[in-house]
C-alpha cells in the first residue's frame, strides 16, 4: 500500500475525527482543515466561506476527503457547502490535487429542505471535473439521531417525538472506513449509496435512546405539519438496498452510554 496525504475538511467534527484517525492508523498523512485553531503542520486553520487558509491546506497533498458543512443557519450553509465547495475546488486544481472526496446524503433530490438543497447544490459544483471527483451519499448518522432525540425529550414530563419518521441510521465509525478506502483509490464518480444496517422508526430509536440515557419519560407522538417531515415519514432519506453499515444503534449508544 502506498501512503497518501489527505487533506480532511471538517477534520474536527463527529466524521471528520473518525476519518482523520483512521487514516492516520492505515498509514496516510491526515491534515485537518478547520475554523479552530491547531498546530503542526497537520493542522490548518482556516474559512472555506472566505477560502481563506486553502492554499496553505492543500500544499503536498495527493487528496481531499470534504467533509466540512454548516447546517445551523441558511447564509452560513450556502457560503460554506457551496461557495466554499466551490473555492475548495478550484483551489485543489491549482493544487494538483488528484482526487476529491465529497461527502453527501442518502435521498435529499427534490426534499423540502433549505440545507438538503445547498448539498445537491455542493454536489452540482463537484460534478463539473475541475478535479478528478468521487461523491458518497451516506444516511443519517447515529449521533444526529440521538442529538434530535435529546432535542425532542426537553419538555419536563413527556418526550414528544415524531413516530412516523423513518431513518437507517448509521455509524460514522462505518463511513470513516468507506472514506478511506475510497481516497486512496481511483475516482469513481457518483457511487452507490452507503446506509446504516437497519431501517428504523424515530419511535423505536427514541426508546433506546432514553433507556440510554436513563431517562424515565412517557413518549408521545408528535405531528410535525410540514413538507420535509412528510418526506422522511415516506422513506425519502430511506436506501433499502444499501445496508452497508456494520455498527447497529444500540451498539452506539452502549459504546457512547454504556450497558443499561
Amino acid at each position: 500500500m502506498t501512503a497518501s496525504s489527505v487533506l480532511v475538511t471538517g477534520g474536527t467534527g463527529t466524521l471528520g475525527r473518525d476519518v482523520v484517525r483512521q487514516l492516520r492508523e492505515a498509514g496516510h498523512r491526515a491534515r485537518v482543515f478547520s475554523r479552530q485553531a491547531g498546530s503542526g503542520d497537520d493542522w490548518t486553520q482556516g474559512d472555506l466561506a472566505t477560502g481563506e487558509g486553502l492554499e496553505r491546506a492543500l500544499a503536498g497533498m495527493d487528496a481531499v476527503i470534504h467533509a466540512a458543512s454548516d447546517p445551523r443557519v441558511a447564509w452560513r450553509t450556502q457560503a460554506t457547502d457551496v461557495g466554499g465547495t466551490r473555492k475548495l475546488l478550484e483551489a485543489a486544481s491549482r493544487a494538483g490535487i488528484g482526487h476529491l472526496v465529497y461527502v453527501s446524503i442518502v435521498g435529499i433530490d427534490g426534499l423540502a429542505s433549505r440545507y438538503y438543497r445547498a448539498k445537491v447544490a455542493a454536489e452540482q459544483i463537484v460534478r463539473k471535473d475541475i478535479v478528478p471527483w468521487s461523491i458518497l451519499r451516506a444516511t443519517q448518522f447515529h449521533t444526529l439521531m440521538d442529538s434530535w432525540i435529546a432535542r425532542y425529550s426537553r419538555m419536563p414530563f413527556v418526550a414528544a417525538i415524531p413516530f412516523g419518521w423513518q431513518f437507517q441510521p448509521v455509524d460514522t465509525r462505518d463511513v470513516a472506513a468507506k472514506l478511506v478506502a475510497l481516497v486512496t483509490g481511483k475516482p469513481g464518480g457518483m457511487l452507490p449509496d452507503f446506509g446504516g444496517p437497519e431501517i428504523r422508526r424515530f419511535r423505536t430509536l427514541a426508546i433506546s435512546s432514553l433507556e440510554a440515557r436513563r431517562m424515565k419519560k412517557p413518549i408521545v407522538s408528535v405531528p410535525i405539519p410540514f413538507g420535509i417531515s412528510r418526506q422522511i415519514a415516506q422513506g425519502r432519506l430511506l436506501s433499502p438496498d444499501h445496508k452497508e453499515g456494520t455498527i447497529t444503534f444500540e451498539q452506539y449508544l452502549v459504546r457512547k452510554y454504556g450497558q443499561w
